[in-house]
């Protein structure tokens, strides 16, 4: 899992990749406010693991130019 803050808007996204019990690969995207319980969730599948970690490193792009920064990162690297 993946977990980008923007402190001085107190916001949070993270995104990880699931894989299903039919070897499909499907990435999760949560983001929301960092002090309230409400948040919003997207499910996107795609096409294989490779593709996912794509979305990744796009996701982390997009994250770092608006001011967030990578708190929490799973083993494997997107960069």
């Amino acid at each position: 899992m993946y977990r980008w803050i923007q402190p001085e808007k107190d916001r949070y996204y993270q995104a990880h990749l699931v894989e299903d019990l039919f070897g499909d690969w499907t990435l999760v995207a949560c983001w929301g406010d960092l002090h309230s319980r409400r948040s919003q969730v997207r499910k996107t599948g795609v096409s294989s693991y490779a593709a996912g970690l794509e979305r990744l490193k796009a996701i982390d792009r997009r994250r770092r130019q608006s001011g967030y920064r990578l708190v929490q990162e799973s083993p494997e690297r997107i960069n």
